[in-house]
């Protein structure tokens, strides 16, 4: 019976994918950010020209992932819109729900395919250490603790558009409330400072996701953040299974 769960995950994963990558939305996607990246990143570069005293990393690597999570603030909703959205619109979500899959394996199928088309968008951006590594920057720690704070912080980005995707029919909706939301989670950071009690904006400011990525943009991985991060994925991932089991109400 596992094994045939599996498999069923496993064939409704390569049919996200397939509806994805034979749609010309991650392409295009892909167009804009890495061209607004390519632009963000030469003109880091020349910066850093001009001011010899600022390290690579400070001056290009480190504005670079920073460019990519702001990015994804708008990638993300336009990602995840179509999850479910695109199901209950089309009709087609019963057919999923009286199906042997169980509601978190087509959650899981369906967030799996949304972060193989992320990674696939991100692939692109590895041409910038490519290029700054022929110049002889070696400081690849830096990088990889980016790339995996960027990747995580994203797939909580994600996380938020299919919830939201499960709670509509209309993509629109769900891309517009997804970003919203997500705008909302990175500014808590700022919000605690005009709190004056210092335990509750602690607290306010521990919730935010941008509180959380700091480390990881200076190289360091810290256990709390993935906790704060897995944590949150569980969590969103819960709440969209609840989502879904309204319909047996």
């Amino acid at each position: 019976m596992r094994k045939m769960h599996l498999h069923l995950t496993n064939i409704l994963l390569k049919k996200e994918l397939y509806s994805y990558f034979t749609s010309p939305l991650p392409y295009l996607l892909a167009c804009i950010f890495i061209f607004l990246l390519g632009w963000n990143f030469f003109h880091s570069l020349v910066t850093s020209k001009e001011d010899q005293m600022v390290s690579l990393s400070n001056s290009v690597i480190i504005p670079i992932f920073g460019n990519i999570n702001f990015l994804f603030l708008f990638i993300a909703p336009l990602l995840t819109m179509r999850s479910f959205a695109e199901e209950k619109r089309d009709q087609t979500i019963e057919l999923l729900f009286t199906s042997s899959l169980t509601d978190l394996e087509i959650i899981v199928a369906k967030y799996l395919a949304v972060i193989s088309v992320t990674l696939f968008i991100l692939l692109f951006t590895t041409i910038f250490p490519i290029i700054l590594a022929l110049s002889g920057y070696n400081d690849w720690p830096i990088i990889f603790s980016n790339y995996l704070g960027t990747i995580i912080n994203i797939a909580c980005y994600l996380a938020v558009g299919i919830l939201i995707s499960s709670c509509t029919q209309n993509q629109i909706l769900s891309a517009l409330i997804s970003f919203a939301l997500l705008v909302f989670l990175l500014l808590l950071a700022h919000s605690s400072n005009i709190i004056s009690n210092f335990s509750l904006g602690q607290m306010v400011a521990y919730l935010s996701l941008s509180n959380h990525l700091w480390a990881f943009s200076a190289g360091a991985i810290n256990s709390s953040d993935l906790i704060y991060y897995f944590s949150f994925i569980i969590f969103i991932i819960f709440l969209t299974h609840r989502s879904l089991s309204r319909r047996k109400w």
